[in-house]
């Protein structure tokens, strides 16, 4: 029996849980949605009808159920935001991304537009612009090593002592700096070893300090951190 394709179900779902988080001040150039995870099985199995073949096979390589259900509606959640920059009313299933050598997915018919998704235990994040480079990022996970030095170890010195001197909220700075990093890097298509191309400034107001020359610099780069309780999220946007 032919698996039936449910991608009116799941759009419908995603239309009532995703929240817009776009920053009001970057409406003209980006578009950001968080969705929660799902505990629902129906849910789970529902997005899965909207999976290729490849992303099929990738799901069986998961050995618990949990990371299956989360492997299907984050799939199914990239999906949806394809439509929703594609502006189409197509199956969910016929949204076809492909990746890049570094790992950035784009739409193969629309490679203008810039995608950057992130994952965390608790929810999902995707951004896009067809005017700007962008990533994000979205962390909840505990630190398994020692913040201190993993902030020694990938942050510049000011990053590194702001992480040292954070007192009780020295995680949260952490993550928060974290979370830049990666949204950072996304939006110049790196990966994190080269986290101290990148420097910002958290107390008062959000700053990028340093930004890589070959990139224009500071001055082409705009960073926002999303205030939600439970996880750190981060988007960056670069003028190309």
């Amino acid at each position: 029996m032919m698996t039936p394709d449910c991608s009116a179900w799941v759009n419908e779902m995603f239309s009532q849980r995703a929240c817009d988080l776009t920053p009001a001040a970057v409406r003209d150039a980006a578009h950001v949605f968080y969705t929660p995870v799902s505990s629902d099985p129906e849910v789970s199995w529902r997005c899965a009808t909207v999976l290729s073949d490849v992303e099929r096979k990738r799901w069986e390589r998961f050995v618990s159920k949990e990371l299956k259900n989360h492997f299907e509606q984050r799939r199914a959640f990239r999906r949806y935001c394809g439509a929703l920059a594609l502006g189409s009313s197509s199956s969910l299933s016929q949204i076809t991304f492909a990746e890049t050598l570094n790992g950035r997915p784009y739409l193969r018919d629309r490679s203008d537009l810039w995608f950057s998704f992130s994952s965390c235990r608790s929810g999902f994040i995707g951004a896009w612009s067809g005017t700007h480079g962008l990533g994000v990022d979205l962390e909840d996970r505990p630190v398994e090593r020692e913040v201190k030095d993993l902030a020694q170890m990938y942050f510049t010195e000011s990053e590194a002592r702001t992480v040292r001197e954070g007192g009780p909220a020295l995680r949260r700075r952490f993550l928060q700096l974290w979370s830049l990093k990666e949204a950072a890097l996304k939006s110049i298509g790196a990966g994190l070893p080269f986290g101290r191309e990148f420097e910002f400034e958290i107390e008062g107001s959000l700053r990028v300090v340093y930004a890589p020359r070959e990139h224009g610099g500071p001055q082409r780069f705009k960073a926002h951190l999303f205030d939600q309780a439970d996880v750190c999220a981060a988007l960056v946007l670069r003028n190309r």
